[in-house]
């Protein structure tokens, strides 16, 4: 009786070895909003998207109309008309009338508060390179623009979300 008892102990141990876990997918409720890949439980969110379920996306952030001021040199302009940022995915904006040129770059959105530009070639041939930072309704940075004659002007801006 004892050999039976310590031959059932053993295959009792190998059973529960080899059982399957109780423990629960640490994912299974969680709804990365297709934006994201959920690790460990906590969703890890794909480039141009943020926040718990990765619901946000970043361009969103910048989309608006904006005025103030672009300071080439000495010289200060301010915008007139409006620059009008619009969504073209999740990772790149078109901002139209950008430095009162009254034409329209496309920018990529680097991070959650970033956004850049280099060598953009608008439609009268004038080429952006710079970036830009948004805090707030704040929307501040630096470019540099090629005339099609080759000459350059190099310029900060601020804007200020309406």
């Amino acid at each position: 009786m004892n050999k039976n008892r310590f031959y059932l102990l053993v295959l009792l141990g190998v059973l529960l070895a080899f059982a399957p876990s109780c423990n629960t997918d640490p994912c299974k409720d969680v709804n990365c909003s297709n934006n994201g890949t959920c690790l460990d439980g906590e969703c890890v969110c794909d480039t141009g998207y943020e926040g718990k379920s990765c619901e946000t996306e970043w361009a969103v952030k910048f989309e608006g109309s904006y005025l103030g001021f672009d300071k080439c040199g000495n010289t200060t302009y301010n915008l007139s008309k409006p620059a009008v940022i619009s969504k073209r995915s999740a990772t790149v904006v078109r901002i139209t009338n950008f430095g009162g040129f009254d034409s329209f770059i496309d920018a990529q959105v680097t991070k959650s508060n970033e956004l850049s530009f280099s060598n953009y070639e608008d439609p009268a041939r004038r080429r952006f390179t710079g970036s830009a930072t948004i805090s707030g309704k704040k929307l501040s940075g630096s470019y540099t623009v090629r005339f099609s004659d080759g000459s350059t002007e190099s310029c900060t801006f601020e804007y200020t979300k309406q």
